[in-house]
């Protein structure tokens, strides 16, 4: 019994070469969407952990700003001023120096304000640190001692930083929000500090204004790649309040801010903001691109509702999965054309005769010739 022969056909090999290999494309892709999702993910936990760290390093930098406050408090030429009884003003004499404090009009009434010792202690206080504007003493009835310079009101019973100093239990300091007054080129950042007695009786307190923009140099070193970089914004309203682009302070909020309400809602520290095209000034449409975001409200600065953001455009976050799917798509485009180019030269080959025809018919007629001799 002859040993079978097994031969291999080429065209069923073909076939099944077609058949795997949108098989195998559909898994190569899928895989890489899988590795995007998990890529995707990690980096935003990152950036969740960016936002947490710049939160403390934001609750510190105000602290020390609170606590420079309060040892300013402590002077004892302020502690002087507050602890003796004040001359009562007429009503007539309140008016008059509240015009002038207005106006500018009679130097000579706002002098016991802005030239009296106290005042040139204050303004020598506020030059030992740029970023402080304005210092401000004012009595337990909230009427203006002595400032450093022309700014504010001379009577801050009715203020809500006043109000925030001397409300029950309001032993501790007052941190407004970030605002630009009317008039003023720079953002400030207001905190007040309340003042009391040997005996734990109000007395006064202590109010300053610090240029908000001083709070960028907190949130500047934070770097993500090219594009990655850190915000600050009002978790009301998405205002943006510190940035590395000045134009954009205090004129408009975060783009895609909403779906950062909804992640705060679920309990999520980042999200994917898609693309968005908002209207700018003249009509314009500014485009914000895709971005990866990670946020963290800020929790220990009393009297503020900000949120941290780290952002990080989404093209250059998912870059090496990009550049891996590229190079798939090359790999499986060479290959299917290989197999293509392979399959139509088996092909032909099958085709081609494996004796010359020529020969073949000389070899016919040498039999035939054979046989008739026979």
């Amino acid at each position: 019994m002859s040993k079978r022969r097994y031969e291999l056909d080429t065209r069923v090999l073909t076939i099944f070469f077609f058949v795997a290999m949108p098989f195998v494309a559909f898994g190569s892709f899928l895989v890489v969407s899988m590795a995007r999702s998990a890529l995707q993910d990690s980096l935003g936990v990152s950036l969740e952990q960016r936002a947490v760290e710049t939160r403390f390093l934001i609750e510190r930098y105000v602290g020390d700003q609170i606590v420079h406050l309060r040892l300013v408090a402590l002077d004892p030429q302020i502690r002087a001023a507050l602890t003796t009884p004040s001359k009562e003003r007429s009503r007539e004499d309140a008016r008059r120096l509240e015009q002038a404090w207005i106006g500018a009009d009679d130097p000579k009434l706002v002098a016991g304000i802005l030239r009296s010792p106290l005042a040139a202690r204050l303004r020598t206080i506020a030059r030992v640190r740029p970023a402080l504007k304005l210092l401000q003493v004012v009595d337990a009835q909230g009427r203006l001692l002595a400032a450093s310079a022309r700014a504010g009101r001379l009577l801050n019973a009715e203020t809500r930083w006043f109000r925030g100093v001397t409300g029950e239990g309001a032993e501790r300091a007052y941190v407004g929000d970030i605002q630009r007054p009317a008039g003023a080129a720079l953002p400030l950042l207001e905190i007040a500090y309340p003042i009391y007695d040997g005996e734990a009786r109000f007395v006064g307190a202590l109010r300053a204004l610090t240029d908000a923009t001083d709070l960028y140099s907190v949130i500047a070193p934070v770097r993500v790649g090219r594009t990655g970089h850190a915000l600050l914004v009002r978790a009301s309203d998405g205002l943006i309040l510190a940035s590395d682009e000045v134009q954009r302070i205090l004129t408009r909020p975060i783009a895609g801010f909403d779906i950062m309400l909804s992640a705060l809602d679920e309990r999520r520290g980042f999200r994917v903001i898609p693309e968005v095209r908002e209207a700018a000034a003249g009509g314009e449409a500014v485009l914000e691109p895709a971005r990866l975001v990670g946020f963290s409200p800020v929790e220990q600065i009393p009297n503020v509702d900000w949120l941290v953001v780290v952002e990080q455009d989404l093209q250059e976050a998912m870059a090496p999965v990009q550049e891996l799917t590229r190079y798939l798509w090359t790999h499986f485009i060479g290959a299917f054309g290989s197999v293509i180019l392979l399959a139509l030269y088996l092909s032909f080959k099958l085709e081609t005769p494996v004796i010359e025809e020529a020969l073949h018919l000389h070899g016919e007629r040498g039999s035939s010739t054979t046989s008739n001799e026979s």
